[in-house]
């Protein structure tokens, strides 16, 4: 089925809209409270962040996450989805509000980070459940065009949600009070999620009868865990192009740093890019343009020489042109090379969720897509930490750029071997 055809088509589906609705308002839920947390840690005048602040607050809020995300997943794979992911929107909603009362009072201590951490986990592992779910709501020959479509839309969702986040900042100001009030905005769009969540029949996300176990003891979801692991192994493509994805979240991470760190540090205020968050919001919608035409062309292009054929493509080409582009010290480089690393990004994830849900049994979908969650946290951070404790402090190291670049041609190479051993579908 076509592209445009296919949307079409998925879109007159009434279950599909809701669950895409859902998506769209959680993640611009997601981008409006993580600018909030950006700005609170990074760009508040109140407080002063070095990139060590910066590594460690990732880490204090993303790796939890990823030790228990196996056992998540093996959750989603048992229980009700509709009713852990609405239930997963309620809590974030009320966490979401404790941190506005914690930022609103100028508090950066443990327990800012540990309400922070809360509230990111509950929107990984919602979207996790959506991913898993949906499946149940499209036809299985539309898969690339939905993943291309639900995805892609989400991250520009996101996108404008940091987007009104800095809208928000204007009027409020850079402050501890400024800061919570964006906070407290998000809180809308988690509220919306749930109930769209809500109006789903309880069995409709799945897991089907067949297939649903029961995980009433510790040792029971360590077996699951176990056998989700042994599942993806099993299927070397399905491993192939998971390991693919955590290698550009590990460089996207090392990026990142490098751009808040140059925008902070390096931008001026003269310059033709605005510094300071305004610039990292452009560089963030900058990568969304590149994101949104991806999806665009994704579909079409993977059927027409294949999934990973394309993945190979989109890292030899653009991932390893971001790490060059970047080597220009000019701060339009930076939304350039943004542009490609959101459009490299993109394509490959659309190509790798389809390649999972194709292959992988939907015994075992939940746990694979909390494991390819907690990867990609996982491999993030380390890239995080490693910009944090090698870049210098305007950002800036040609060593670091040269390595961008080789390190996507190098993966685009291992992948292209695997792919050979074990030919993905189109």
């Amino acid at each position: 089925m076509r592209g445009s055809h296919a949307v079409k088509a998925i879109i007159r589906l009434p279950a599909f809209r809701r669950l895409y609705g859902a998506r769209i308002a959680a993640q611009w839920a997601d981008g409006c409270f993580q600018a909030s947390l950006a700005g609170t840690v990074l760009f508040n005048p109140q407080h002063a962040a070095s990139p060590t602040d910066m590594a460690a607050g990732f880490a204090v809020m993303l790796l939890p996450y990823s030790l228990i995300g196996p056992f998540v997943g093996v959750l989603l794979d048992r229980y009700s989805r509709r009713h852990l992911m609405t239930v997963a929107m309620m809590l974030r909603a009320l966490i979401t509000v404790l941190t506005c009362v914690v930022i609103w009072q100028g508090y950066q201590g443990l327990g800012f980070f540990v309400l922070a951490l809360l509230s990111l986990s509950l929107s990984r592992f919602f979207l996790s459940g959506l991913s898993a779910g949906l499946p149940h709501v499209v036809p299985r020959n539309t898969l690339v065009t939905s993943n291309a479509f639900t995805t892609t839309s989400g991250t520009i969702s996101s996108l404008i949600g940091g987007g009104c986040a800095i809208g928000l900042l204007n009027a409020a100001g850079k402050s501890n009070h400024g800061y919570a009030v964006v906070a407290a905005t998000s809180v809308l769009g988690t509220l919306l999620a749930a109930w769209l969540m809500s109006r789903f029949a309880p069995t409709m996300l799945g897991p089907d009868h067949a297939t649903r176990q029961s995980a009433q003891r510790v040792v029971d979801v360590l077996r699951g865990v176990r056998d989700g692991a042994r599942h993806i192994l099993a299927h070397p493509e399905v491993a192939g192009v998971l390991t693919s994805i955590a290698a550009h979240r590990f460089i996207f991470g090392a990026v990142g740093v490098s751009l808040l760190l140059q925008f902070k540090n390096h931008v001026t205020e003269a310059g033709l890019i605005p510094h300071d968050i305004a610039g990292i919001g452009i560089a963030l919608a900058a990568g969304g343009v590149g994101a949104l035409l991806a999806a665009a062309i994704t579909p079409a292009v993977a059927r027409a020489i294949g999934k990973n054929a394309w993945i190979v493509g989109a890292y030899s080409t653009l991932g390893t042109a971001a790490g060059l582009i970047l080597l220009v010290d000019r701060s339009w480089s930076m939304i350039v090379a943004s542009f490609c690393l959101g459009f490299a990004g993109q394509a490959v994830k659309v190509c790798a969720d389809t390649i999972a849900q194709e292959t992988i049994d939907e015994s075992f979908q939940g746990r694979t897509f909390a494991v390819y969650d907690t990867t990609f946290n996982v491999a993030f951070v380390l890239g995080v930490v490693l910009g944090a404790y090698t870049l210098p402090e305007n950002g800036r190291s040609t060593w670091f750029f040269v390595s961008i670049a080789a390190c996507y041609l190098l993966v685009a190479l291992l992948y292209r071997v695997i792919a050979r051993k074990h030919e993905v579908p189109r």
